[in-house]
């Protein structure tokens, strides 16, 4: 039903409130019919679903109907809360931004899996997006702080993005066509007077949740159990862990240097290749290899390209990210996307072995390759941020303890990025629960040593509590790890963690559990 009205929403992983369902490709050329009305009508369909599903008991089904059970259930809150009447559609513009561009990714990508030479899908593809933009100009009634910053660089972007790159791809592949220039017109013209009004809209100061709030998203859009004392305390002591460590290494390389400073004076060696794409596909292959051989982890084969942001995405992501594929064929490649400008090179240098980790083996790509790959249908098509991403920070562990990094000053880089993201989580959580402010915020992450904070808290402070899933994700997959690692070995405790798909973490130590009593 979602795939039939949301068809971009669920291809791409950029909206991560809508399940991945990769028969949407089929109806593409529909866009997003992101209408009031059409969203209220498919919040009321799911969440009759939703309350028939709440009616059958987990406990007395077998183990994996009762793990698409919980799935289901829990994929259907996250759609719930963040697709309500205050939801995402009715005030931020980046929604019908993003949805406009990746709604063009399977065309500008020439997928094998659609027809993206059909004149007529195309036709229907543009006026559709036109409809969007519309349907965006009247609905966003208001915006907050952070958010108008933001829009004013994606408006920019995403013109750009229309007049250059989709303008380029139209007269390539139909140059002599008379259809395309002034749907494409129109198209920019209803972009015009969407940005035009958002820009004239008033601003609400207050973008904070409060702590109520915020609570509730945590638990009906990810599922975290833990209160937001106990979440704090998390948070804590994984900064007193990083930095306790980042303090002892920095004795045993120079006692008389911080580790900042020892990090600042770290420089590449000549070989390193000094263009950014070159420098990230040659560590992919070599990442790609290790895990491969690696006896921790359960081979697999998949494509990656590593390529620029798409213009249209580089005002909506980080320097670095990953998008997935549709369905786990071969030759069908996920994109890791780099945005070598916004990089500050020495920086770029020393983070770039943990970042590609993070992004493709054995982190996001890998993880998402073993999600399509999976029997189940139900969980073939979730994403959990918070196993996600806690999957992604625990591979960059991985590749400590499994020593393909060993030189003390990269040490120090891994727990230098694990710092950054404890104090991401605290920002996170007090930006939105009224204790901090936005100058406090870069304030606060100043203290890792890392790069443009300012831009950064922006980002987050319009996705509350997103940056909380990458330290409490690794916490709960290190903890299940020092329980049942020993009893079951490495390489098991990995394969029933991977190979239920993105299950919530009681469940999955439910099944450590059984496992570790079984043998």
């Amino acid at each position: 039903m979602l795939a039939r009205d949301f068809p971009t929403l669920c291809l791409q992983d950029e909206f991560f409130f809508f399940p991945r369902v990769s028969e949407a490709r089929h109806t593409f050329y529909r866009a997003a019919q992101v209408e009031e009305q059409v969203i209220q009508g498919a919040w009321d369909e799911v969440a009759g679903l939703l309350a028939s599903l709440n009616l059958i008991p987990w406990q007395g089904l077998d183990p994996e109907a009762a793990a698409d059970l919980i799935i289901l259930r829990q994929s259907m809150r996250g759609f719930l809360q963040e697709m309500g009447a205050a939801g995402v559609w009715s005030r931020d513009p980046l929604f019908y931004l993003k949805s406009a561009s990746l709604s063009l990714f399977p065309v500008l990508s020439r997928s094998p899996l659609i027809g993206w030479r059909e004149e007529e899908c195309l036709a229907e593809l543009l006026v559709n997006l036109a409809r969007l933009l519309g349907w965006g100009r009247r609905q966003v009634k208001k915006l907050t702080p952070p958010l108008k910053v933001l829009a004013q660089e994606a408006f920019a972007d995403t013109a750009r993005f229309f007049t250059v790159e989709v303008s380029r791809f139209f007269r390539r592949y139909f140059p002599n066509s008379l259809w395309w220039p002034p749907l494409l017109a129109d198209l920019l013209k209803k972009l015009a007077a969407f940005r035009d009004q958002v820009m004239r809209r008033p601003v609400t100061p207050e973008f904070r949740l409060g702590a109520d709030a915020f609570r509730s998203r945590l638990q009906e859009m990810w599922g975290v159990q833990e209160d937001l004392p106990t979440i704090a305390g998390i948070l804590a002591q994984e900064q007193e862990e990083a930095t306790r460590s980042l303090e002892t290494l920095a004795g045993s390389i120079s006692p008389s240097s911080s580790w900042h400073e020892i990090l600042a004076a770290y420089r590449p060696p000549p070989e390193v290749p000094a263009e950014p794409l070159k420098l990230y596909r040659r560590e992919v292959r070599r990442l790609k290899r290790f895990w491969q051989r690696s006896p921790v982890l359960p081979p697999l084969a998949g494509t990656l390209r590593v390529a620029p942001t798409p213009l249209y995405l580089r005002a909506l992501r980080a320097t670095a990210s990953y998008t997935a594929p549709w369905l786990y064929q071969q030759g069908l490649p996920g994109f890791f996307y780099i945005s070598p400008a916004a990089q500050e090179p020495a920086h770029r240098w020393r983070q770039h072995r943990f970042l590609c980790a993070h992004e493709t083996y054995p982190g996001h790509h890998y993880l998402d390759l073993r999600r399509l790959s999976l029997p189940s249908l139900v969980r073939r098509q979730y994403e959990s941020p918070l196993y996600y991403e806690g999957w992604a920070c625990y591979a960059e562990t991985l590749l400590t303890e499994q020593k393909y990094i060993v030189a003390p000053q990269e040490l120090l880089i891994g727990w230098q990025r694990r710092l950054w993201r404890a104090l991401r989580g605290q920002v996170d959580l007090k930006l939105h629960t009224g204790r901090l402010d936005l100058e406090g915020a870069v304030t606060i992450l100043g203290q890792a040593g890392y790069p443009f904070p300012a831009r950064q808290v922006l980002r987050w402070a319009v996705n509350p509590g997103y940056q909380l899933c990458y330290p409490l994700g690794l916490r709960h997959l290190l903890r299940l790890r020092e329980l049942f690692a020993s009893a079951l070995n490495l390489r098991a405790c990995h394969e029933i963690l991977l190979s239920g798909g993105q299950l919530p973490f009681w469940l999955l130590e439910k099944r450590l559990r059984q496992a570790a009593a079984a043998e």
